[in-house]
């Protein structure tokens, strides 16, 4: 339903509401037939960040970045400073790398950093167990510049806290930031539809109670 608001003489017509997702996500999300993503009772995610470095920025960050994804909320996410009561747990794997202040690299992208996101099930196979874990690990295959990292860490970051939203499978297109090596910076039009999409699925996996 369209509101009005008239100031003085004027009568300004707000826009229409946002188009509902598409009804086909552009690749897959489920794992093994199976679905995770939160639900509205467990909405905003709680996600603690490794204190060391710039992890915190880049996980506020990378939050923002799946917010700005969804139409009415169906996701956010909120930082705390304890592990125990966190829904996702984000460190380094091993080394730590030197904070740069952005703005990073801005040239090709390099795989000077990875990640891996870990879902435990329970028992029962309907529910994690734990909450979920994710590591940024620096490459040491190659020496890269301090800002090609931050330039990598960004990107992979945001990669790997859409896995903590239930994209648990990669896309096959490179344009996309679920592309296995990640080489874009943001979420393109397909990681937006495919996130809308299990938004409005139903799940099969529950979260690890609090």
């Amino acid at each position: 339903m369209k509101r009005r608001l008239i100031i003085g003489a004027v009568l300004l017509v707000a826009c229409s509401e946002p188009t509902a997702p598409g009804r086909t996500a552009w690749y897959s999300f489920d794992f093994a037939g199976d679905v995770f993503r939160w639900p509205e009772s467990r909405v905003p995610v709680r996600y603690y960040a490794d204190t060391r470095s710039n992890m915190r920025d880049l996980v506020e960050r990378a939050i923002g970045t799946w917010e700005d994804q969804v139409l009415y909320g169906e996701f956010s996410g909120e930082m705390v400073n304890d592990s125990t009561v966190a829904d996702v747990i984000v460190t380094w794997f091993d080394s730590v790398p030197p904070n740069v202040p952005p703005p990073p690299d801005n040239g090709p992208p390099v795989f000077a950093c990875d990640g891996v996101t870990t879902l435990q099930l329970d028992s029962t196979g309907t529910a994690l167990a734990e909450p979920i874990h994710t590591q940024i690990r620096i490459t040491t295959a190659q020496v890269y510049t301090a800002a090609q990292v931050a330039a990598c860490l960004r990107r992979v970051t945001i990669h790997e806290l859409g896995h903590t939203l239930g994209l648990l499978q990669e896309s096959p297109d490179q344009q996309d930031i679920m592309y296995s090596t990640v080489q874009v910076s943001a979420p393109s039009a397909r990681d937006h539809q495919t996130v809308q999409v299990l938004y409005h699925t139903a799940p099969t996996i529950a979260p690890a109670p609090r």
